[in-house]
């Protein structure tokens, strides 16, 4: 009984060791794991040899850093931020924290060499929005930001709703401060996340997709190809200039991107009401895209270009794809510019 295991398992192995590569790479893309591909490596040379090359890759980390960040207290974000709001600091410092136990996505995916679709997963706790209520969002980017979309809501309520009390006991232009403060919040942390891909972008050339999100699903950087080839074009005619990106200062380069000049436009209702009985409280959609001359002179063409950014953002989710379709029909508009920073 025991021979015929024996050669029941000296089968199975030959057959696996029969199978091409192209098929065991498809078997890995499928893993797509990190983790479980890297020990992968220990279980046989040729998997050794494989692994490398695979090429759809999800890496979740458990705490944000860049490989070349530092604890300088004294650097110019620190200070800067500490003086103006102290959320602002606590948003982004674990990025300018360094630690000797742990690598940078970059220098965990030098094992790779052929990545072109890669996904990574941050903690939500170590770049997160502060705020009251929940927040949704997704920002796509190239060489610096491109477009930002942002869901806010102070809740979702299961029952009826008490339309004079939300009437009399809202004012939106009070609380329209606090709303700017969570679009700049966000905005530092996609251009924070954003900041963080770049030595990714560097080393690996085939990558032309790459998502970056939290692990509680609150925000995603999106980076597709075009956006890829906009960032290496221009790191290559910096390079040649023999200055860093364009529009960064060498403070700024270390720890976030630029985020450009900007036209923000909100569309907010105090409620909206969803299917099954359910509405969102308090409900503003916020998009934020780079200034341009040609958006001042376009202006209805540039309100067509955000509705289907935003719909696009949403799209696929029931919830809130459905608060986002309400509130570019109904909702109340605001519009606002916003110098760089």
């Amino acid at each position: 009984m025991a021979e015929g295991q024996d050669s029941s398992l000296i089968h199975i192995d030959d057959a696996f060791d029969s199978l091409p590569d192209s098929i065991i790479l498809l078997i890995f893309n499928s893993v797509s794991d990190v983790k479980t591909l890297i020990r992968c490596r220990a279980v046989s040379k040729r998997f050794n040899s494989l692994v490398p090359h695979s090429d759809s890759l999800f890496l979740k980390v458990d705490c944000v850093i860049s490989s070349d960040s530092d604890s300088d207290e004294n650097s110019f974000l620190y200070g800067f931020f500490k003086s103006v709001v102290k959320s602002f600091f606590d948003l982004i410092s674990p990025i300018l924290v360094q630690s000797e136990s742990q690598n940078s996505p970059a220098q965990i995916l030098r094992q790779f060499i052929r990545i072109q679709r890669l996904e990574i997963e941050f903690p939500t706790g170590d770049l997160k929005v502060e705020r009251i209520g929940g927040v949704k969002w997704r920002a796509e980017f190239g060489i610096t930001l491109r477009s930002c979309v942002i869901l806010l809501f102070r809740g979702i309520r299961y029952e009826s709703y008490d339309e004079t009390a939300v009437a009399d006991g809202f004012d939106f232009i009070e609380e329209l401060k606090s709303k700017v403060f969570l679009t700049i919040s966000t905005l530092i942390t996609a251009s924070a996340r954003h900041h963080v891909l770049a030595e990714v972008i560097e080393e690996h050339l085939e990558v032309d997709s790459l998502v970056l999100r939290d692990r509680e699903g609150e925000g995603v950087v999106e980076m597709d190809k075009d956006g890829l080839d906009e960032w290496r074009k221009s790191r290559d005619r910096s390079g040649e200039d023999g200055g860093g990106v364009a529009g960064e200062g060498g403070e700024w380069r270390r720890t976030r991107t630029r985020v450009p000049s900007t036209t923000v436009r909100m569309r907010h209702l105090p409620r909206v009401e969803l299917r099954r009985g359910m509405w969102m409280e308090d409900a503003t959609l916020v998009v934020v895209r780079p200034t341009t001359n040609a958006s001042k002179d376009k202006t209805d063409d540039m309100e067509k270009e955000n509705d289907e950014v935003a719909l696009r953002t949403f799209e696929g989710d029931d919830v809130y794809g459905e608060a986002v379709g309400a509130l570019l029909k109904k909702g109340r508009r605001y519009q606002l510019e916003m110098n760089s920073f």
